[in-house]
């Protein structure tokens, strides 16, 4: 039993003692650090930030639980609803720029068909409705094909 204490207490110490670190300039205009100081010059010892910068919340210092008067299924369930709703609404967007695409292609298909048909009537009627009716195509293109 007093092998273990003894070897607690020595734990215990060895965790307690801290070392100072040492910083020097040396002959070739090299900076050096060490956990001892240089015999023939003079040696700045480096202060440290610690290395644990927890601050405990307003609930921990109040001495109250993390999770009093909070209700966990019910964060979860409206964490749920946003989840599925972006999803959703990711979903609906792919949809539509689909559909954007498929009567973008077909105006395009459209037009060439209508460009490769030979103009048959010269009359003046005849060349505006074809005139309005490549307007029109082409408007169709401009809608869908941004």
């Amino acid at each position: 039993m007093s092998v273990h204490y003894l070897l607690g207490l020595l734990l215990l110490n060895s965790l307690s003692a801290q070392a100072d670190i040492y910083r020097w300039v040396d002959d070739q205009g090299r900076v050096q650090f060490s956990d001892r100081p240089p015999s023939q010059q003079h040696a700045e010892t480096v202060e440290l930030e610690p290395l644990n910068q927890y601050e405990p919340d307003e609930a921990e210092r109040d001495g109250r639980s993390l999770t009093e008067g909070r209700d966990y299924r019910a964060e979860e369930k409206a964490h749920k609803a946003k989840r599925k709703a972006q999803r959703l609404a990711q979903e609906r967007a792919e949809k539509q720029a689909q559909q954007r695409a498929a009567k973008c292609d077909k105006a395009r298909y459209d037009l060439r068909l209508f460009s490769a048909k030979p103009y048959g009537s010269t009359s003046l009627e005849a060349m505006q409705r074809k005139r309005q009716r490549r307007d029109a195509l082409n408007d169709k293109i401009k809608k869908y094909c941004r």
